[in-house]
């Protein structure tokens, strides 16, 4: 009888609080910022959207869900919250659409399921906008697709699943994508077509099929800083971009390389720990002018890798200790490179080095066991 007793006044208390937080909602944008709020528990959320003017808030209510439907916000400034013990189910039928169309600046999108559209979010050549605390799954092709808009948040987001992309950028600047998990899609995070100066921080990103994170055409001055890059395929790659920096993130247990560089120049790899990836731990390939300094590469299958005309690379103050080859490599077609500062111990045995240089490159202050060249290790 006092179980029966419990169960029913913790019914009771959150049912007045979540009247309590609706109340509140209403209140504040009535007084503070002349909005309305609209409760949608039921029915379709587009009707919502489509009676809503500027700047008002939509709470949906998951008690009313699922709700089958593609929305369209078109007018500025909309908030569209999920609300409920529970996140309310978008749900899409058989892998078409988009689930939620944003299209217009200043949009929130917070706390839903978005499930089973080709698409779950787009944000499309509009601005400003906030997607947090959504869990973005088993869609057809892309999570979140960021396309051709600039200045939003993405945060605190679960992607899983998807069937290409978690998470896309097409030619996106300044945004933040932060504190998410993005597992189980084809890719994690694709920033392409002069996606610049982003910021991508503190996610996770694991088990994604094919690259952890992936740069290509052209994006350049985006950071990626802090995140945990484990067991894709590749972690993090790079093709055609240039001015990036990758810090003090953690990449282990990726099938091929840790960090993979081809035809990117000026980017610089700081801090970051990279361990028992299945290839290289770093590759730099095709690769100019880029910056390697104070990152630790431990038991990958090669250290660290310059090949195919990679030339003008700092390779400095890195630990890279028992890989199963070579620690650092550099080969036949790379050129004044300079490798400074290293401590290189425990790579494998002949006819692997600690360091090995085939090419025309530059030593100086390296602290290693074994080398292919005299004067490589002091």
């Amino acid at each position: 009888m006092k179980t029966s007793k419990n169960k029913c006044l913790v019914a009771i208390l959150f049912l007045t609080f979540g009247v309590l937080f609706i109340g509140v909602f209403i209140v504040v944008g009535i007084l503070f910022f002349n909005e309305k709020t609209i409760v949608v528990d039921g029915g379709f959320i587009q009707d919502a959207v489509d009676e809503a003017d500027p700047g008002d808030i939509i709470l949906v209510k998951a008690s009313g869900g699922p709700y089958e439907e593609e929305v369209t916000i078109n007018k500025d400034n909309i908030k569209l919250i999920g609300i409920g013990k529970e996140k309310p189910i978008l749900n899409g039928t058989g892998m078409v659409g988009v689930g939620i169309t944003i299209n217009n600046p200043g949009a929130m999108v917070q706390n839903f399921i978005i499930q089973n559209f080709a698409t779950a979010i787009r944000a499309f050549d509009a601005d400003g906008h906030m997607i947090k605390g959504n869990n973005v799954k088993d869609n057809g092709l892309v999570g979140l697709f960021i396309d051709n808009s600039d200045n939003n948040v993405i945060k605190e987001n679960t992607v899983t699943d998807n069937g290409n992309d978690g998470i896309f950028l097409a030619s996106s600047v300044n945004n933040m994508i932060k504190e998410n998990s993005v597992k189980g899609n084809e890719q994690g995070m694709l920033l392409n077509n002069e996606s610049s100066k982003n910021i991508i921080k503190g996610n996770i990103v694991n088990s994604n099929t094919n690259e952890g994170i992936r740069l290509e055409e052209s994006s350049s001055s985006n950071m990626i800083k802090g995140n945990t890059v484990n067991d894709n395929n590749f972690g993090i790659s790079l093709s055609n971009s240039t001015s990036n920096m990758i810090n003090r993130n953690t990449i282990n247990e990726n099938g091929q390389d840790g960090i993979f560089l081809i035809s990117s120049t000026n980017n610089m790899m700081t801090g970051n720990r990279v361990k028992d990836n299945g290839d290289e731990g770093i590759l730099l390939s095709t690769s100019d002018s880029n910056i390697v300094k104070g990152n630790t590469v431990n038991d990958n299958g090669q250290g660290i890798l310059l090949n195919n005309v990679a030339s003008n690379n700092i390779i400095k103050g890195n630990k890279v200790n028992n890989n199963v080859t070579d620690g650092i490599q550099l080969t036949g077609t790379t050129n004044n490179n300079d490798v400074f500062f290293n401590r290189a111990f425990g790579n494998g045995a002949l006819p692997f080095f600690d360091i090995e240089n085939f090419g025309t490159n530059n030593f100086k202050g390296n602290k290693c066991d074994t080398s292919n060249q005299p004067n490589i290790c002091n």
